[in-house]
């Protein structure tokens, strides 16, 4: 199985300060096989210190990834995903109280959105909270893995608008989940298999706003990602594509192309 990747990030033409964080791993097991970890961070944009909440987040996985899943490479595939969603709930709720303290010490708010997905060999998991999204590439299209946990979404589910653009556009951003400023955010699982090679995709709301799943398939489908370099390519000229259609947001992406 051979990964390519990349991550691609912007503050865009507004912020000051870049509050997304995002992440890219791989790593060969000799039980498993190669693994792979994706995983994108939005710093809340309206609260203080969103870089730090969204950075405390990456840092925290990335230190997952080194030292707590090497211990779960001897366990059987059933009790590996087992096992791995139990961690990761631990670790979010280890971060999500570093967090509150860090910002009840400063007398501030922060928090941040969390969208990983880890794969092994064809299976994932993956894990949300907010409304960053991971997609994989699918057919002609980028299709959506995650669910958005936001007010937006919530509207829709219930048929009160059919149309987003119908909604306000101060309602658009509010989340009903985050890590750092509820007690304990409710994350949302998912797991499956990849039948085929496919990009998987994790972006902040800064470039899925404005960029349709068609346009991250033709610009990230397994055909256009020969290499690392030829993706970081791609991932700049989307994050340019949302600016040109007035993003004001951070902009991030991150992708792995998985050819088994």
């Amino acid at each position: 199985m051979n990964v390519k990747a990349c991550i691609c990030t912007d503050a865009g033409p507004c912020r000051r300060i870049n509050q997304d964080a995002a992440l890219v791993k791989v790593a060969n097991s000799k039980n498993l096989g190669r693994i792979a970890l994706i995983a994108v961070c939005d710093g809340m944009g309206g609260l203080s210190k969103g870089e730090v909440a969204s950075c405390k987040v990456i840092r925290a996985l990335e230190t997952w990834f080194h030292e707590e899943l090497v211990l779960m490479t001897g366990m059987s595939r059933e009790k590996f995903w087992e096992t791995v969603e139990i961690s990761w709930n631990r670790m979010l709720a280890r971060v999500n109280g570093e967090i509150r303290r860090y910002g009840k010490h400063r007398s501030i708010n922060l928090g941040t959105t969390f969208a990983a997905l880890l794969q092994v060999g064809r299976q994932y998991m993956f894990m949300n909270i907010g409304d960053s999204r991971i997609y994989f590439t699918k057919g002609q299209e980028a299709v959506q893995l995650t669910k958005d946990q936001s007010l937006a979404q919530r509207l829709i589910d219930t048929g009160e608008v059919t149309d987003p653009e119908d909604i306000d556009e101060d309602k658009r951003s509010v989340l009903l989940q985050c890590v750092g400023t509820h007690s304990l955010p409710e994350p949302q699982v998912g797991k499956g298999a990849f039948d085929t090679n496919t990009t998987v995709i994790a972006c902040t709301d800064g470039l899925w706003r404005t960029i349709t799943g068609k346009e991250l398939y033709a610009k990230l489908c397994p055909q256009m990602c020969l290499t690392d370099e030829d993706m970081m390519d791609q991932g700049r000229k989307l994050i340019d594509l949302a600016m040109t259609r007035d993003e004001q947001d951070n902009i991030s992406i991150a992708a792995m192309c998985l050819e088994f």
